[in-house]
């Protein structure tokens, strides 16, 4: 079980790092205080008086409601509200779907679009279970990319121990050292030892409540501290896994070396942020 975890620690380290493509001048962001006692998405999730939501439209397959969490990612929540209201999202589409891991959507393929990055939002009560709202980061920084987590298998983390995580710290340390401190390669190695360090911390930092809801409602917990969680879907599921159902071909969004491009367009209408009341 061990050894079947880590290694989906380490393709989906991969998988999303490069999900929207490395800049050779991004580098890690500023992320909130994961320690802080805030209210997320490890609790009983929904929508209540005051609350934001977005209801995302998609041609031909539906609406997915999704609750928003201002408090706990305030830089990627109000950057996502603005972008919505914009307009941003209207056709844009869901450019990647991996099953059993994440659909991810809102790629600007023109190039045009001039929205300032900003750093990850992390927060040991917001956590990639099944139907977690994210953000898509290159080398830490956030824009405009949004994933929606959608692997509903069991995670079982009762028993899982950091240990070889430490060694692909190590690893990745040692690596760097090989390289001076101004090159790519440190700064690529440097990313990944401290992205390790990162998912370390919020498994120590796992209560026993936050493993149950991982084992009853499935998820990605691999990605727990290094991608900003800043919603979490409230209706719309069956959307969110025909959407992951879809058939498939080789997407050159990535390099061409993963089968994830959708072989039909899935277009997003629009994006409406409203007020719970």
């Amino acid at each position: 079980m061990v050894k079947k975890i880590l290694a989906g620690i380490l393709c989906a380290a991969t998988m999303i790092t490069l999900s929207v493509g490395c800049s050779d001048s991004a580098a890690p962001g500023g992320s909130t205080d994961p320690s802080a006692k805030i209210t997320g998405n490890t609790g009983e999730v929904k929508l209540e008086k005051g609350d934001k939501y977005a209801v995302m439209t998609i041609k031909d397959y539906g609406d997915i409601t999704i609750k928003l969490y201002p408090d706990a990612a305030p830089k990627g929540t109000q950057n996502f509200i603005d972008l919505a209201n914009s307009g941003f999202y209207n056709g844009k589409t869901f450019h990647r779907v991996v099953a059993d891991f994440m659909a991810q959507g809102g790629k600007d393929f023109t190039g045009k679009t001039n929205v300032e990055s900003f750093g990850i939002e992390t927060n040991y009560n917001m956590r990639h279970f099944y139907g977690a709202f994210c953000y898509a980061n290159a080398l830490g920084n956030n824009s405009t990319e949004f994933y929606i987590v959608n692997n509903k298998k069991s995670q079982d983390y009762s028993s899982f121990s950091t240990s070889k995580i430490d060694n692909n710290i190590q690893g990745y340390e040692d690596y760097a050292k090989q390289y001076d401190k101004d090159s790519q390669e440190y700064t690529y190695y440097m990313f990944q030892a401290n992205y390790y360090r990162n998912l370390k911390q919020f498994i120590e930092n796992m209560d026993d409540a936050t493993k149950a809801k991982y084992k009853e409602v499935g998820g990605t917990p691999s990605l727990d501290g290094n991608y900003t969680v800043f919603g979490q879907t409230v209706d719309g599921f069956d959307v969110l896994d025909k959407i992951s159902a879809v058939e498939v071909e080789t997407n050159d969004a990535m390099g061409g070396k993963e089968v994830s491009k959708p072989k039909t367009e899935i277009i997003i209408e629009k994006v409406e942020i409203k007020d719970y009341k």
